[in-house]
């Protein structure tokens, strides 16, 4: 009889694996109840009036999560073991009796813990659909499908209350009011997190492991070590840089600004990373902060922000790489067998794309959101702030900003060579500000007269439109090492593909490479640019190494976009003054059509505006982050100021698939696709692979390229739309990358088709 009891205690989870126990009901709920307050009250130690009974409504949703799971047709599926379909959507019930008991910041929170997340409001409160959250947990299901749904919990929830009443006992729950918005998304976020924390511990019997304490005065103090014993320089030109560096990382770390928001202006080759690194990790030392987010617009920044930081702050004893954690693409998985490849930001530095951060703010969906409760009490650094959104999406993310910084903790720095001030200006924030600037005043008007003798902006051949053997025929007249910029991974590699035929000596580097091998082949460059025993060779790239890499060449070519890129892209010539003897670095811009070259969307306004810079020589007589800020007002003005701001207001109205629609940096459905061939191999067998490992063999596709090349998915069953997809053409690790595979296909590149 008692061998019985166990067996018809209530699941949670099917066992894992044939002739194994499932997972108790009472120990799931209990312990994501528990997960879940441990993380929201961790979050709430940093806010400042957060929404009253925030706590326990996230509490109340962690023990009711998993209610409708009690339905006897869906325990005897559990039985059975995995794999097996479910009638019965079982986030109804939590639903319904949460919203019976009038407690609808929890009903809310349960009705979205599963994909697809949190739904449109008024796909639920309005006369025409007033479901209040009940039914199905897909809006799009039919009408028939939710009515079924509806009726089937009201005539179980009894039994279900009873048995759950039984399994972990009687809960209290109150009335309260829903608190939408950023406190919506955290909120979800710590729920989410602990179900699926708990549910893989379960399937795995292991415990993610303690991330590493912050130990502010420990790290701090190594980094001013390291920063202090940084060789001086064996020129004149380095040793006047690296003393204006020092000075700044000073002034940085002496620094009695304690807004809540920052700017830092500094010219590129300043180094901005370390001592902003050095203001806000003595802030987060004074004022208790739990880690150091640092976000960029491109993963190659952030790998050598991470190697740098990893010599810089880790202390001994410890591994770097649960110090200073990377996060690239977007690895939001959103199927059970993805989460533990999830990057969940809990280590004290975490390195982070502009992309992953603000899609974060905006999303909707559990597996994006899983990450955010750790943002609350956090320094974070937006690095290369100019590059980080679009202008048309600041207007809302500078309201979710300002709302992290005065209700959440958070305390900000905008830093970048060519910053755009848009927090100035009344076309895009509703109430514009100036906000303090960590660069001294005395020590900017230095380092900008230095600016004028570093580099200078020309255009080619007059500015006139170039195709790719007569830009060719220019790059080889100039002296190198040099640098061409284009503004789609197409572009890059057709000119490198061409430039390599005509015999000249070319590295190519863009995002169609993996991390792992992008990495291989920065290396290549750093080298060559220190050992300069052969100075006749280019890199061709794309806007990946425009900016925060600390990379020097002779001069580049930037084909035309925006102002700030231009601008940014004289931050990797004649970076340390090396070429001051030579005249100084040259930045060229120039316009490129042909057979086989993609235009950008995304220059259509912005280039017009640059070349009419050019042509006035703002470039090479004014502040660089004035000239960018007035590109951006020029912008604005010729496309009629910005277009009604949808995402303004889809988020007042709690539209929240629309919100994370809209809120895309990137206007583009992208796949995650994998190349290492190792790597799909073992995913194919449902071998263990650790999220590094996945990113590092990975890329990203857009979506429409991967239904004309039929890329393969990994998840064959038709149940599931994976997330995951498999290369199978031709990759070049050293050269093109899988550009190698698309080029081949004339009949695609003929169509029009791009890769960008």
């Amino acid at each position: 009889m008692k061998k019985d009891n166990v067996f018809l205690e209530p699941l949670a989870h099917s066992p894992p694996k044939n002739g194994m126990l499932g997972d108790p009901y009472s120990r799931h709920a209990e312990a994501v109840r528990q997960g879940a307050l441990e993380r929201a009250e961790a979050m709430l130690r940093h806010a400042h009036n957060p929404p009253q009974g925030l706590l326990k409504a996230i509490e109340t949703a962690g023990i009711f999560h998993d209610l409708g799971k009690l339905d006897p047709v869906i325990q005897a599926v559990f039985r059975k073991g995995r794999g097996n379909k479910l009638k019965w959507d079982h986030i109804d019930a939590g639903v319904s009796y949460l919203s019976s008991k009038q407690d609808w910041m929890a009903a809310w929170l349960v009705r979205a813990h599963h994909a697809p997340g949190l739904p449109e409001k008024c796909e639920h409160f309005t006369e025409k659909t007033d479901r209040r959250l009940r039914g199905r947990r897909r809006d799009s299901d039919a009408k028939e499908k939710h009515d079924e749904q509806i009726a089937h919990t009201d005539q179980m929830i009894e039994r279900y209350l009873g048995e759950h009443d039984a399994a972990v006992g009687m809960h209290n729950v109150e009335r309260r009011r829903p608190s939408h918005g950023l406190s919506m998304r955290l909120a979800l976020s710590c729920l989410v997190d602990a179900d699926h924390s708990d549910t893989a511990f379960f399937d795995s019997n292991c415990n993610l492991p303690d991330a590493p304490k912050a130990r502010w005065t420990e790290r701090l103090n190594a980094l001013c070590e390291y920063v202090r014993s940084l060789p001086t320089g064996d020129n004149e030109a380095k040793h006047a840089r690296n003393k204006r560096r020092r000075e700044f990382f000073e002034a940085c770390l002496d620094s009695c600004i304690k807004d809540s928001l920052v700017a830092c202006e500094g010219p590129v080759g300043l180094g901005k990373t370390t001592a902003v690194a050095a203001y806000l990790i003595r802030r987060a030392h004074d004022e208790d902060l739990r880690r150091l987010i640092i976000v960029a617009p491109f993963t190659n920044i952030l790998t050598q922000t991470a190697e740098r930081l990893r010599k810089a702050l880790v202390l001994p004893g410890e591994q770097p790489g649960q110090v200073v954690v990377e996060h690239h693409h977007r690895a939001d998985f959103s199927h059970h067998d993805d989460r533990e490849l999830a990057v969940l930001w809990r280590a004290p530095i975490v390195l982070t794309t502009a992309v992953s951060f603000f899609e974060t703010l905006a999303a909707c969906d559990p597996a994006t959101l899983r990450k955010f409760h750790a943002v609350p009490g956090s320094a974070i650094f937006i690095d290369e702030a100019h590059a980080a959104l679009p202008t048309r999406l600041w207007p809302q993310n500078w309201k979710w900003v300002r709302e992290l910084a005065e209700c959440w903790g958070c305390r900000f720095v905008f830093a970048s060579g060519s910053l755009a001030r848009f927090w100035e200006n009344q076309d895009i924030v509703d109430k514009p500000i100036k906000l303090p600037e960590l660069l001294p005043t005395i020590q900017a008007e230095e380092v900008m007269r230095e600016e004028r003798h570093r580099v200078k902006f020309a255009e080619t051949d007059g500015g006139r439109i170039l195709n790719v053997q007569e830009l060719n025929s220019f790059i080889r007249n100039e002296p190198g090492p040099r640098l061409v910029i284009l503004n789609t991974v197409q572009n890059a590699a057709v000119v490198a593909d061409a430039m390599r035929k005509s015999g000249m000596d070319v590295l190519h580097l863009s995002t169609a490479l993996t991390p792992f091998d992008r990495e291989i082949i920065l290396k290549r460059v750093v080298r060559r640019l220190q050992f300069q025993d052969v100075r006749d060779w280019s890199l061709v790239a794309t806007s990946c190494v425009e900016a925060g890499v600390d990379l020097s060449f002779r001069c580049a070519f930037r084909e035309r976009f925006a102002t700030a890129s231009t601008v940014q892209v004289g931050g990797r010539v004649n970076r340390n003054g090396e070429y001051n003897d030579y005249g100084g670095g040259k930045v060229y811009d120039f316009a490129l059509v042909d057979e086989g070259i993609t235009q950008h969307p995304g220059a259509n306004v912005s280039a017009d505006i640059l070349l009419g810079l050019m042509d006035t020589d703002k470039l090479n007589s004014a502040n660089p982050a004035d000239v960018v800020t007035l590109s951006m007002q020029q912008e604005l003005k010729n496309c009629g100021g910005l277009p009604s701001d949808l995402l303004l207001k889809a988020e007042l109205e709690r539209n929240y698939p629309k919100v994370k629609e809209l809120g895309r940096v990137i206007d583009a459905d992208t796949r995650f696709v994998v190349i290492d061939p190792n790597l799909k191999e073992n995913l194919k067998r449902h071998n263990p692979v650790d999220f590094k490992t996945l990113l590092q063999g990975s890329v990203q596709i857009w979506a429409n390229k991967i239904d004309k090349l039929a890329v393969e998915p990994l998840t064959q069953n038709k149940r599931y739309s994976s997330d995951i997809y498999l290369w199978n053409y031709d990759y070049d690790p050293e050269f093109l990358g899988y550009m190698k595979g698309v080029l081949k296909m004339e009949e695609f590149i003929s169509s029009g088709g791009a890769v960008i």
